[in-house]
């Protein structure tokens, strides 16, 4: 057994992975979070000798880390050895996982193996201090990588690689239909777009519905077939109501929205009744993506006050303005976006088209950059280097001497632009330009990096607490031992109301609270 912490160079996270791979052919890793690109740590070089990796980790619904998570799961895929087929890669989704697992096996015999705090991230592997012990007993490794698979649900097994590229579109639109999200949970649950290995295979071939066999969701029982009127009753309720053939998650009766649900699976697997059918059909049920008509009539409606613009001046370009103020601040973001999904090639034929009627400006040229902006440009190349140089873009604010780090205060400022803006002395709140957001993503840089550092130092103080009470279940250690602990409990409880909710809930989850 061995302890690895990042505390120095030479004993962290990152290099002890680099040297078992360069050991290995295989590798099982299972991590919540992720490093943004993959590409940075698993050059050519790097996975020279490598065949297949085993990724597990989660895709929470209504979580933030979605957005992170499917760009991070789009650069390892889109790894050239990856993607040609010459490594073999599987993912699968777990979202109950905390633990952060790696394990190297050459021609299917275990080299060793690492339990850890951290998570394979930039951060996790080199800058945090984490610690972890590793392992070589051949048994309790095989036990663990078994135990740990047996965890992972049918419809998360083995994710197919094309469900997680369209994600992406997926992510775009609802970007498209939403803005950039500012709550800590959004209305969005990607794991229903996802397939597996298997189902994505079968897709188009199930009864009825042309969708994939998802039989493991639901069932139909009796008990459903007694409730079935009533929640079709309160269906066609809610639908004249609201003018809405998509029930929210978040709807008042969560029972509506499991009812709902469960026509869309049935229907896709071929095992829906055919009176169900016909009646759901006759009050204009939509067996498809629910979200994908909610975005399309969000789409149409700033289209129509696009249009209604073009026709008062003359022209569709409309000031892209940071004023939240202006009266024009939502539509000169859409037409922003429009530009930004075209140029990632996500827009369809359709809106390409309507867009062009109104003589839609795509692109006005490279605009000249002001002084300011020169100054701006330094300092990202200098970043640049940076990143090239240690590999993440998480630069400190101060240097090892204690000095203030110039390009590390910087970066900061770009991270508070980003997220809070700055307020000017005419009352104008100015925020990071998109472009210059776009930037900074593409160097890897991560702009809620304090707040996840923030995430991650309350989950050591819970893994500590919670191994404390595993020894001590009464919570009554020897005089003098696990004070941190004990500490930490008591602030807990003294000032929970006051804590964060994303707190709350995982003292809760814990039953610490």
């Amino acid at each position: 057994m061995e302890i690895i912490d990042n505390l120095s160079e030479d004993n962290n996270h990152k290099k002890y992975i680099l040297d078992m791979i360069s050991k290995s052919d295989e590798l099982f890793i299972t991590s919540p979070y992720l490093m943004r690109d993959f590409n940075l740590l698993f050059k050519d070089e790097v996975l020279n000798g490598i065949k297949k990796i085993y990724l597990i980790t989660t895709l929470q619904p209504n979580s933030l880390d979605q957005i992170k998570k499917v760009y991070s799961l789009k650069s390892l895929i889109e790894i050239p050895k990856i993607k040609s087929g010459e490594i073999e890669c599987k993912i699968s989704l777990n979202n109950k996982l905390h633990g952060k697992i790696y394990i190297f096996k050459n021609l299917s015999n275990y080299v060793g193996g690492l339990i850890s705090s951290a998570n394979f991230t930039d951060s996790g592997l080199y800058i945090n201090h984490e610690w972890g012990i590793t392992i070589t007993e051949e048994k309790s490794l095989a036990e663990l990588e078994n135990s740990i698979k047996k965890t992972i649900e049918p419809k998360f097994e083995f994710l197919s690689h094309k469900s997680i590229l369209r994600l992406l579109t997926h992510l775009n639109s609802f970007i498209n239909a939403n803005g950039e999200p500012e709550d800590d949970e959004i209305d969005l649950d990607l794991t229903e777009h996802l397939e597996t290995e298997e189902t994505e295979k079968t897709k188009g071939k199930s009864n009825g519905g042309g969708g994939s066999i998802r039989t493991y969701e639901y069932k139909i029982t009796e008990q459903y077939l007694e409730t079935w009127e009533s929640y079709f009753n309160e269906f066609v309720d809610f639908k004249k109501k609201n003018n809405e053939v998509t029930v929210p998650r978040d709807y008042e009766n969560p029972g509506l929205y499991t009812w709902y649900r469960k026509q869309k699976v049935f229907y896709a697997n071929g095992t829906i009744p055919p009176d169900h059918k016909k009646k759901l059909e006759t009050v204009g049920f939509y067996f498809g993506d629910g979200h994908e008509i909610r975005w399309a009539r969000i789409w149409e409606d700033n289209y129509e006050l696009l249009k209604a613009y073009y026709e008062e001046y003359g022209d569709s370009d409309v000031p892209h303005t940071r004023n939240r103020e202006d009266t024009f601040y939502s539509l000169g973001n859409w037409v922003a976006m429009q530009k930004t999904y075209n140029n990632q090639e996500v827009l369809s034929d359709y809106k390409i088209e309507k867009l062009n009627d109104l003589d839609f400006i795509w692109s006005k040229g490279s605009p000249e950059f002001n002084p300011k902006n020169n100054q701006w440009m330094e300092k990202y190349q200098e970043l640049k280097e940076w990143t090239k140089k240690h590999g993440d873009a998480h630069v400190p604010q101060t240097n090892p001497d204690g000095t203030q780090n110039k390009l590390g205060r910087w970066l900061n400022d770009q991270r508070h632009l980003k997220r809070k803006g700055r307020k000017k002395a005419n009352g104008i709140i100015r925020y990071l330009e998109d472009e210059r957001v776009d930037l900074l993503l593409e160097l890897g840089v991560d702009f809620d990096h304090e707040t996840n550092k923030h995430i991650d130092s309350f989950e050591k103080q819970l893994q500590e607490f919670l191994s404390f009470r595993y020894q001590y279940p009464a919570l009554n250690p020897p005089t003098g031992t696990f004070k941190k602990e004990r500490d930490n409990l008591a602030q807990w409880r003294h000032k929970f109301d006051k804590l964060p909710e994303w707190k709350q809930k995982r003292l809760k989850e814990e039953k610490i609270i």
